[in-house]
Order: C-alpha cells, then sequence, then structure tokens
C-alpha cells in the first residue's frame, strides 16, 4: 500500500559533527520518486537513546505513516537504535537465533572472532519483523508503533541501498503503482540563476510539470516530473526546456561529461589530441571515463614546465619569453604542436594559474587560456575564474572539452 507521508530519520553522531555526509536519503528520495512518493521531511540526531524515543514520537505524531531509519544498528556501544525502539514500544529486546547464526558463519567464513558485540547485532524488540540483509551483517529490523511503521537499516551506503531496494522498492513494483515520469537535463557553461532565467516560462506554459533545479559542480541539472497522465505535456516541456537551454545543455542521459562529445568524434571518424598544463591531466580523465574513448583520442600530454613545452610541442622560446607560459600564444602553438605531433584532427590545450599563487596585475589566479586547432583554423578561449585551485581546474577541463563539444556539434558557431 503506498504510503501518505513517508519520512527519513538518519542516526548517528559523525552526520551531525562533519565527519559522514548523508547521502543515503538523496538516494532514496530519488528511487520513491519513480512511484510519485515524496520524502515530506528528513531529520538527523545524535546517537542517545531517549533522543531516539522522544523523535520517533513526533514523526508518529505528525501523521507519518512511515519512517525510514537509517543508521545505529551495528556492533558499536553507540548503535542504539534497536534498544531506543524497544524502549519506545515497552517492549524487551529479543536475539534473533537464526539471525545471530548467520552473523556467526559470516564471521567464520571471514575468519573473524565471534564476539558479543557483533552479536548484539541479532537483537530486535520484541514483536518487529527483521529484515534481512544479504550483504552485511547487520539486518535491519521493521516496527509499528501506534500509526506509524517504522523501518530500520544499517546506515552503511551499500548495504541501506540493497535493503530499500528489497524491502520498500521491490514491493512498490508488485503493487503495480503507476510510476512517475521524469526528464533530466545537464547543462554547462550558465550559472543557476541563468538557467532558471532562460526557463521562468514554463511554470506557465506548463502548470501541471514539476520544475527542479540542481548544482552539481560543474553542472547544473535540470529535472521535469510529471504524472503518468501528463506524459505528452511532460514532452512538449522536454522540447522547450531543449529550446530554451541550446548549446549549454549537454546531455539527456547518466554518464560521463565527455561521452556524448567522444561518441560523436568515433561517429566521425575524427581523432583528438590534448596538451594540458594547469589542468595537470584532469582532461585526458574526464575522456578516458569514458569507455571506448581510445577510438578518438590519441594522445595526451601533461606539458608544465615551459622546457617540456619546447621539446614535446615546439613552442617557441620567444613566443615564451615574450607572451609567458599562460598567454594566448603560447596555447596556439601548445594545441598546434600536439595536433601535428599525433596527427589527429583536433589538438586542445590549457594553460592557466589555477592558484592559489602566481598571479600578477595582469594575469591574476584563475586566467585561463584554451586552444582548439584544426587543420583549416585554431579558435582560442580566454577564462577569468574566481574559485580555488582545485575548482579552477575542474572548470578549466570541462571548459576545454565543452569548446570542442560545441565547435563540433554546432560548427557553425551557434554556441
Amino acid at each position: 500500500m503506498k504510503p501518505k507521508r513517508v519520512e527519513v530519520l538518519i542516526i548517528g553522531d559523525e552526520l551531525l559533527d562533519g565527519r559522514v555526509a548523508d547521502t543515503n536519503t538523496l538516494r532514496l528520495a530519488e528511487a520513491l520518486s519513480e512511484f510519485n512518493i515524496q520524502v515530506t521531511q528528513r531529520t538527523t540526531i545524535l546517537d542517545d537513546t531517549p533522543t531516539i524515543v522522544k523523535e520517533a514520537k513526533s514523526i508518529n505524531a505528525r501523521g507519518t505513516d512511515l519512517c525510514i531509519v537509517s543508521g545505529g544498528l551495528g556492533p558499536t556501544s553507540d548503535d542504539l537504535t534497536a534498544l531506543a525502539f524497544a524502549n519506545l514500544g515497552n517492549v524487551q529486546l529479543e536475539r534473533d537465533t537464526e539471525t545471530a547464526q548467520k552473523i556467526k558463519e559470516r564471521l567464520i567464513e571471514h575468519k573473524r572472532p565471534v564476539t558479543e558485540n557483533q552479536l548484539k547485532q541479532a537483537d530486535r524488540p520484541v514483536s518487529s519483523q527483521i529484515l534481512k540483509n544479504s550483504v552485511g551483517t547487520a539486518p535491519g529490523f521493521s516496527f509499528r508503533y501506534q500509526d506509524c511503521l517504522f523501518m530500520a537499516f544499517p546506515g552503511v551506503p551499500k548495504e541501506f541501498d540493497f535493503m530499500i531496494e528489497e524491502h520498500i522498492l521491490k514491493p512498490l513494483r508488485q503493487e503495480a503503482l503507476p510510476s512517475l515520469k521524469k526528464k533530466s537535463f545537464r547543462s554547462f557553461g550558465l550559472f543557476e540563476a541563468q538557467v532558471d532565467d532562460l526557463l521562468s516560462g514554463l511554470p506557465n506554459k506548463f502548470p501541471s510539470i514539476r520544475l527542479g533545479y540542481r548544482a552539481h559542480f560543474p553542472e547544473i541539472i535540470i529535472t521535469l516530473k510529471a504524472s503518468p497522465q501528463d506524459e505528452q505535456t511532460l514532452e512538449e516541456a522536454s522540447e522547450f526546456v531543449r529550446e530554451q537551454l541550446g548549446p549549454s545543455l549537454f546531455s539527456e542521459e547518466e554518464g560521463p561529461f565527455a561521452k556524448g562529445l567522444i561518441e560523436s568524434l568515433i561517429n566521425s571518424k575524427e581523432t583528438l589530441s590534448i596538451a594540458e598544463s594547469c589542468t595537470g591531466g584532469f582532461i585526458g580523465h574526464l575522456i578516458t571515463e569514458v569507455p571506448g574513448s581510445s577510438q578518438a583520442f590519441n594522445l595526451g600530454v601533461t606539458t608544465y614546465s615551459n622546457e617540456s613545452k619546447i621539446k614535446l610541442l615546439g613552442v617557441k622560446e620567444e613566443t615564451l619569453s615574450k607572451h609567458g607560459a599562460v598567454s594566448e600564444a603560447t596555447v596556439i602553438e601548445m594545441a598546434e604542436g600536439i595536433r601535428k605531433l599525433s596527427q589527429a584532427t583536433y589538438g586542445l590545450s590549457v594553460s592557466g594559474i589555477a592558484g592559489p599563487d602566481g598571479g600578477t596585475p595582469d594575469k591574476p589566479v584563475g586566467t585561463i587560456f584554451i586552444a582548439l586547432s584544426k587543420e583549416d583554423k585554431t579558435e582560442t578561449k580566454k577564462l577569468s575564474l574566481l574559485f580555488g585551485r582545485e575548482k579552477n581546474k575542474i572548470l578549466s577541463a570541462f571548459s576545454a572539452l565543452d569548446l570542442l563539444r560545441r565547435r563540433h556539434h554546432y560548427p557553425r558557431g551557434n554556441s
């Protein structure tokens, strides 16, 4: 039966002191959205029995009929979830003999000692139901308190995801619930506010479509959701998004950033070689995330020093002396040099000042030059970035590949 109100209760000191981030709720909410089920509230609390009991009572009082609990089921002294729910229901803990035996067998198989704290993972509140865990030691349990069903799972992401699939998602699919229709669009090169402005007309034009944004640096992910009966409207709204985003839309699928570009190069039987400096090989990493990229990716070098730029790429000493390593003139010679050296269709280069030091009044930190060379033309792009070193490197690498993507997909310059 489809729950009307769903909450998530996250238990663990480590989630409140910055040691660990809660990613379980994000994946859970995404999975539940398939069935048009929305998580209405998430609460994170300490490993503390009275606190768990108090919060569970509050969740029930809010009219929640399903609460998914994450964490506090392990073998250590601060794993208190089972004890807390026994106190909530004013019942005793009992040890499930079958679960205890499986824990013993698993420990012996992995040549680990069988200890009391390991076996306590088989302890559950009387009247609760064991939720089997085939990928870990600690099982979960379901426990009804008044009008709310609490389902407790280990907080380890791999185990949590597996058990959510087995004990929540599979039963929902068996009920043949109508699934929410969804489209995702990945944009690069625009700020979130710019994307929002471009799509500002969508809610009025398509009121039955739910529009959402998520920044995943350096991408902006746009999501459209609709009920099954609005599938045609969803298609119309999707076309509106495509038209509005234009060349900044690089994919409607999950996967590596460079996937569409590499596939396009393979289909056109063209090749790419890259010469990196400030990105330190990150462009090559983005390319080789794509399976089969060797069909298009010819050569990649990181020429960090001036000497390597001269010896490997043929950059002129005069160019470096006159303009510096971070300059339009230098990246042009780098891109043309790597293209000629490897006999690739395209040569792509980047050089810049990622930070935190090295900037000058004329070339402050964040100054990046990119060049794209083809046999008949070499073009450049200058970036003035305002982030720290890591993000400057990431954005430079993405921007270099995006320059080629746009030229390859929009050769007449509609970018």
